[in-house]
């Protein structure tokens, strides 16, 4: 019925007028996109659209139309008892194409934006039909959580704007309000897609058999109905921010946005391992802790410090920095983190099969398990206490709790750190240590420096021991590698033979730093309990980790993570860079912290690149095959130093904008900085990468490529495609301003 209004309207606004042969000919193609002749609809519409030349009307209607018959004809298709999903792709994208061109011509007609954003939801939907069994799901939720995000934080600094304008011209920011409106619209139906996607899955996995079904499929049935229940309460919250936001209530519309985002965030996590989800809840911790902080300073508690005077801030308070607002974030993540306690109480306390094996490997989790579900009870306690204390208004206790709670939450996230990352949590650790107990860390209070001191001497004992039960699973791993039957070839038999015993070398080494390291512990912390001198102790167990270090350093996978790690900064001080000023302070701490730690592993790599390079030299007869010669080290490590002095220019750029407190300064030279800097690491990477690499990659993939030709030339042309366009419209989604953000309304 809706359909058939609608085609009636197309048929009552056929442009009338001039009369002009274009005209003529538009109108017969909206007389057969009326009739369902949508092939003849879309010739006559294209003629219309390029015999319009200036007529603006024309070239309007034209486009809009043709986007409503390609779309048409893509459901058509992608409907038929035999669909064809590459030719409804096609369609969808020319629909798409052409509603792009009429929201050109009209950039703020809401029929327009609608069915752009609906057409951009089934392009993608057919697509991941295309691409069953890839795993998209999780990654359009990942997408659709940093629209959300977006448009909480684009409707606190819309609800800050009113505010500081005093609420004098309520009407003021009616554009941006309705904007965020709309693309709330789109989100809502991008997680309506989501959901039958889901649902699509769980009804696959039921028209199985029980007994047919795997463990992994039961699991995920399970999952995906948890992810459907959240996505449906995120449905109804996004509609209520947008009825806020459309009503210009932006003070609740900032509330509901909030609440949405919550709610997927917990659908999201449903599809992830109790590890992440932890990770993503300590992350969320630590913001709750920064507002909790700010409110603390805002209510009077404290002061500020702007400038060289101490001044009580001024400004409005913003709702959601209120401890009520903040109790209620509190409190959800407390929720969050039970459900991961939860699983993880399930997962000790199921009895094992008797008929079933024992996994060794699965045994070892269980222990990390029951070593971490002590303190994630009581991160979960002292999150239920901050949240009581916030509801009171008490910001001060809740600061308190939230450390304790955050402290915990490291503390069982650390149970699950693979070797690297310990070795790597160690050095830190005793790095930061040693500091404290250095003359420059009497600047510090005595009281904080005492306890930060045992702290890391007690947890950095506590990892060497762990680092033992780690090193002897390694070495059992290289030991299970070990090929059964000997290759026909000698060379290759005492190839693999070298290769296995380096790797035991290696590992045996790493045990001797390891128990030395841990000597220089013990010894330190009898030092510090007789009154001793604790920092010669504390500088040899650091070498020693330092050394344990070194000894698992790989340049490669270091200058890989930093490309990333540097990248994701850079991102974020872009989103500083277009808030107010209120809404950029709290962000400083964490960009000038992250920048430095880039600055320090950008020193490590290139120490690390010059001593290879100093050895390569010295090194008698040949290098290894594909390994970088002496030059290209030296190149590389020159590359990673010009990125950490761009890093230190990123860094000090964003310490003087934090301090100017007399005008907010732009953050594009702290930008050019970072992609400098990400420039010159990706210039080392490709020096350290050998090219045979990727010779032999091309290679096996053209071979390959022969031999699934006949076989998958159709059907894997349409997944390529897909794939392709995937591709492209993610790297649209970043160029894409408001204008072209999707949402809900159906023609």
């Amino acid at each position: 019925m809706t359909r058939a209004i609608f085609i009636l309207a197309l048929v009552l606004s056929a442009c009338g007028g001039e009369h002009r042969e274009a005209r003529v000919t538009y109108n017969e193609g909206v007389t057969a996109l009326a009739a369902g002749d949508l092939e003849t609809a879309e010739a006559k519409l294209l003629a219309a659209r390029s015999a319009a030349g200036v007529d603006p009307e024309l070239r309007f209607r034209a486009a809009y139309d043709l986007g409503v018959a390609y779309a048409l004809h893509a459901d058509k298709l992608r409907n038929d008892k035999e669909p064809d999903l590459a030719k409804a792709l096609e369609l969808a994208q020319q629909s798409a194409s052409w509603f792009s061109d009429a929201l050109r011509l009209r950039t703020d007609d809401a029929n327009t934006i609608a069915n752009l954003a609906i057409v951009r939801a089934r392009v993608q939907s057919i697509s991941d039909e295309l691409r069953k069994g890839e795993g998209k799901l999780e990654a359009r939720l990942d997408r659709l959580i940093g629209e959300q995000r977006s448009v909480l934080d684009d409707a606190r600094g819309a609800w800050l704007a009113i505010k500081q304008a005093g609420g004098t011209d309520p009407l003021a920011h009616q554009g941006t309000l309705t904007h965020l409106a709309d693309r709330e619209r789109g989100i809502v139906a991008e997680a309506g897609v989501i959901s039958d996607l889901a649902s699509e899955e769980i009804d696959a996995i039921g028209k199985k058999s029980g007994d047919k079904r795997s463990d992994e499929e039961k699991v995920r049935v399970v999952q995906l109905k948890n992810v459907d229940l959240y996505l449906l309460d995120s449905r109804a919250r996004i509609a209520d921010a947008r009825r806020k936001l459309q009503e210009l209530a932006a003070e609740e519309g900032v509330a509901k946005a909030e609440a949405a985002l919550i709610a997927l965030k917990r659908a999201r996590e449903q599809l992830l391992d109790p590890i992440t989800v932890l990770q993503g809840v300590a992350r969320d911790e630590l913001e709750v802790l920064q507002d909790s902080m700010r409110s603390n300073a805002m209510r009077g508690s404290v002061t500020i410090e702007l400038g060289k005077d101490p001044v009580e801030p001024a400004g409005p308070v913003p709702s959601w920095l209120q401890p009520p607002a903040i109790g209620e974030r509190q409190a959800n993540l407390r929720d969050r983190l039970e459900e991961v306690r939860a699983r993880l109480a399930a997962a000790v306390e199921t009895p094992p099969d008797p008929k079933q094996p024992v996994d060794p490997k699965q045994a070892k989790v269980l222990d990390r398990v029951r070593i971490a579900l002590p303190f994630v009870i009581e991160a979960s306690g002292a999150m239920d206490r901050a949240a009581s204390s916030l509801r009171e208004q008490n910001t001060a206790p809740a600061i308190e709790h939230q450390r304790t709670a955050l402290v915990a939450l490291g503390n069982a996230i650390e149970q699950f750190s693979d070797l690297k990352q310990t070795i790597e949590l160690a050095y830190q650790t005793q790095h930061q240590v040693a500091g404290l107990l250095s003359p420059e860390g009497e600047k510090v209070p005595a009281e904080e420096r005492g306890r930060a001191t045992k702290e890391g001497i007690a947890s950095n004992r506590t990892r060497v021991e762990r680092l033992k039960g780690l090193i002897a699973d390694e070495l059992a791993a290289v030991d299970e590698k070990a090929p059964k039957e000997a290759p026909k070839d000698p060379k290759e038999t005492e190839a693999q033979q070298q290769q296995l015993a380096q790797a035991k070398e290696q590992l045996n080494q790493a045990e001797q730093l390891r128990a030395q390291a841990a000597a220089k512990l013990a010894e330190l912390d009898k030092a510090i309990a007789s009154a001793g001198a604790p920092l010669p102790p504390a500088k040899e167990a650091e070498a020693k980790l330092e050394e344990l270090r070194r000894l698992f350093f790989s340049v490669i996978e270091h200058l890989q993570q930093l490309i990333r790690d540097q990248g994701d900064t850079r991102d974020q001080t872009s989103a500083a860079n277009g808030d107010d000023t209120f809404s950029r302070e709290p962000k400083f701490p964490t960009l000038i912290g992250r920048q430095e730690g880039h600055g320090q592993m950008a020193k490590a790599i290139t120490d690390a690149l010059a001593a290879q390079a100093d050895a390569a030299s010295k090194q008698q007869g040949p290098s290894k095959p594909g390994a970088p010669d002496p030059k290209t080290l030296s190149a590389a490590a020159d590359e990673v130093r010009q990125a950490q002095s761009e890093m230190g220019d990123a860094g000090r750029y964003l310490v003087k904008a934090r301090d100017n407190k007399q005008a907010s300064m732009s953050l594009e030279p702290a930008m050019k900085s970072e992609a400098k800097a990400i420039e010159h690491l990706e210039a080392a990477l490709r020096l350290l990468q050998p090219p045979q690499d990727k010779k032999q990659d091309k290679q096996d993939q053209q071979k390959q490529d022969q031999q699934k030709q006949d076989q998958q030339q159709q059907k894997g042309g349409a997944s390529q495609r897909a794939r392709d366009e995937d591709a492209r419209r993610q790297k649209e989604r970043r160029k894409q301003d408001g204008a072209n953000d999707p949402v809900e309304k159906d023609w």
